[in-house]
């Protein structure tokens, strides 16, 4: 079969030629697990990379003496305030990454028990709330933890109450979750081709 056959059917409805069906699956399937594998071992890299960048924007926000000499001490403080609430913001959105990836898998592992029909081995979880999403709930808990404490210290620890009223900062907070969640829903539409 040549390649301008293949690129012209509908790949939906593609069939391998007579007596390649098996090699043609086989071939599918490792594709698939290969597929799925890479997602896992991204899905498991998340919680170590979420605490890596919250250590970092805390050391740099707690352990750090002075940002530079000459600097206004509630520049200073409005500084330190907002890298601990951009670290709260990136462990949200690590939270969806890992969602949509364990989303993403789910689909892969239906292809591959099917492609393994009787010989999948269904296991029963030791406890019931071990489900299908179980563990990365357990990851997004502890992520979502880090980012409400560092948003607790932001406004504990560096919010600047004399010279600006917390409600601003609130409504800092409360815009740049607006406009995350507005960019993550829009930027996939805008960069996927339209179908004419």
């Amino acid at each position: 079969m040549t390649e301008q056959t293949l690129s012209s059917q509908n790949p939906v409805s593609w069939s391998p030629p007579e007596g390649a069906e098996f090699e043609f699956a086989k071939a599918v399937f490792e594709q698939n697990f290969a597929q799925f594998r890479h997602l896992n071992d991204q899905m498991n890299r998340l919680p170590a990379f979420a605490v890596t960048l919250t250590g970092g924007f805390w050391y740099v926000a707690v352990v750090v003496a002075n940002y530079g000499p000459g600097l206004d001490p509630t520049l200073e403080h409005l500084a330190r305030w907002a890298l601990l609430i951009f670290a709260g913001l990136c462990n949200f959105t690590l939270v969806c990454i890992a969602i949509r990836i364990r989303d993403v898998m789910g689909d892969y592992l239906e292809r591959v028990r099917r492609f393994e029909g009787i010989w999948w081995t269904e296991r029963t979880p030791s406890l019931p709330w071990f489900r299908e999403y179980s563990m990365i709930s357990m990851y997004s808990l502890l992520i979502i933890a880090g980012g409400v404490l560092s948003w607790a210290a932001a406004f504990v620890l560096f919010w600047p109450s004399e010279a600006f009223c917390v409600w601003w900062g609130i409504l800092i907070v409360v815009c740049a979750l607006v406009i995350v969640t507005l960019f993550a829903y829009w930027i996939p539409r805008w960069l996927t081709p339209k179908s004419t």
